[in-house]
């Protein structure tokens, strides 16, 4: 006996409706977490004002060591690697290549402060190094370092030696601590890339756009950030981030109340000009591959070592490539984040963006604004665009001053002395050599020009040099090439 078509058709409907709940496709949603923070983006997700994170990838790069719980975050995708990519382990260590992915990813990774450095440490301090966390950061990528041992105080009875980095950028976010230390972090980007309106988030991520926007949203939302004016200060840069300052829902509701006319405005650097750049094996000494002060010269960036005896430094530096969404004037802002502010004098131009900055030599070595007893040799400005209602991402203009050196000045300033053997000199193997020696400089006399310099290194007799950075020996001037010891790790100065 066949029922009729109308009754099959209803009892269908009641035995489908009496199915249990897992049988029935479930709705997705943003994140499983269930704290308030997961709640809201839920929300939001499901009023589908919050675009989640399709499109979005992760990329773990310590073999799982500190991974971002992917159950946590059900629709953000392992960055795929072949087999064969693995083998080569380009899945490990820092990122090898711009992918054409939306990326956030870490490494809980470092070698130790002394014979080695973190991986930002290491990514920072080459021009090469720079140059691609610039293109990755405008790639919508953006990862997370601890810093292990690069950034924590020194002195009797501790471990530290500084603030080791000779650039502050917003290519990467380095976290406070070792292992485990960028998982605050690493999330609270994650909850932050899910909460941006879908037009929003797709909009910046086809202008490679959307990264700097993530870095103005987690700096301008730091518990140490109480007022609109500390957005211009150190308290919202750090070169390190404590995870404990973080505001993670903030962060979302930032990115939540974002539309375009009210996204953040933001620029790029270039240098304009700048002093004649010192000469290696005159102005100062290194090895092949460190014959510049120049680390990086455009972009989000524009970092020197402070390598050359020359007293001061003058570089000019423009602000470029606008993108602005509000359709208000923008104020450009120039501002001394750290360092001895006496030594730094930022004279901006009448009649164009940009702005000529000085910087002069005063023995570094100055407190960290916010932390407790760290130090840094880095001075460092600011730059931000303003609109009225919101402030840009952070460029940054740094000089870096390097830690095995001790100098002295005449009254002319003239450099009398480089001591590079004093007691205490960290050398920092990213940037320069240990050189076992001090120069003592002399000069003529009746035009005050330098003839040259002495120097002395224990347990060999004195050499002299001529202003031409030639050996004197015998009567004879010979010229010098500069290159480590491999038995000892010291440069040493070879005659040709």
């Amino acid at each position: 006996m066949n029922l009729p078509t109308t009754l099959r058709r209803f009892l269908m409907v009641v035995m489908l409706g009496a199915l249990p709940l897992a049988a029935q496709e479930a709705k997705p949603v943003a994140t499983t977490r269930t704290d308030a923070a997961g709640a809201l983006l839920n929300e939001w997700f499901a009023a589908g004002t919050a675009a989640g994170h399709a499109g979005d990838y992760y990329d773990n790069r310590d073999a799982g060591h500190s991974p971002l719980d992917p159950a946590a975050f059900p629709l953000l995708r392992p960055l795929p690697y072949l087999d064969s990519q693995r083998e080569q382990k380009k899945d490990y260590g820092p990122p090898g290549e711009i992918r054409p992915e939306t990326v956030i990813g870490n490494a809980s990774l470092s070698g130790s402060a002394v014979g080695g450095a973190s991986i930002p440490r290491i990514l920072t301090s080459t021009r090469d190094g720079l140059a691609f966390l610039r293109t990755q950061y405008l790639a919508n990528q953006l990862y997370v370092f601890p810093e292990h041992q690069d950034h924590d105080p020194a002195g009797e009875g501790l471990s530290g030696y500084g603030d080791l980095y000779a650039v502050n950028s917003p290519y990467l976010i380095i976290s406070q601590g070792s292992s485990g230390s960028d998982q605050p972090l690493l999330r609270a980007v994650a909850m932050t890339l899910a909460s941006f309106r879908p037009d929003v988030k797709e909009s910046l991520r086809r202008q490679k756009l959307l990264m700097p926007v993530v870095q103005q949203i987690l700096r301008s939302s730091l518990k140490t950030v109480k007022t609109r004016e500390d957005y211009l200060t150190a308290v919202a840069h750090p070169s390190v981030f404590d995870g404990g300052l973080l505001d993670e829902e903030k962060m979302m509701r930032t990115a939540q109340a974002m539309a375009m006319q009210t996204l953040p405005p933001l620029f790029h650097l270039e240098l304009v000009r700048e002093s004649p750049a010192p000469r290696p094996g005159m102005d100062f000494f290194e090895s092949s591959g460190r014959d510049s002060e120049s680390l990086a010269d455009q972009g989000m960036v524009i970092a020197r070592v402070f390598r050359g005896m020359g007293r001061e430094r003058e570089i000019t530096v423009r602000v470029a490539r606008v993108q602005e969404w509000s359709g208000r004037p923008l104020q450009i802002h120039w501002r001394v984040l750290r360092g001895d502010e006496s030594s730094v004098t930022v004279t901006r131009s009448e009649t164009a963006p940009e702005a000529t900055i000085r910087v002069r030599w005063n023995q570094p070595g100055w407190d960290v604004p916010g932390s407790s007893g760290l130090r840094s040799r880095r001075i460092e400005i600011g730059v931000f665009a303003d609109d009225g209602e919101r402030y840009s991402p952070p460029c940054f203009i740094t000089f870096y001053f390097l830690p095995n050196e001790v100098r002295r000045y005449d009254e002319q300033d003239r450099i009398v002395e480089a001591d590079y053997r004093f007691p205490g000199a960290f050398t920092d193997i990213t940037l320069t050599s240990t050189k076992p020696w001090r120069d003592l400089y002399h000069y003529d006399k009746s035009t005050g020009a330098l003839t040259g310099w002495t120097r002395e290194e224990e347990g060999k007799p004195p050499v002299d040099f001529d202003a031409e950075g030639r050996l004197l020996e015998g009567g004879k001037s010979r010229p010098v090439r500069y290159e480590v010891d491999p038995s000892t790790h010291h440069l040493r100065q070879v005659p040709q």
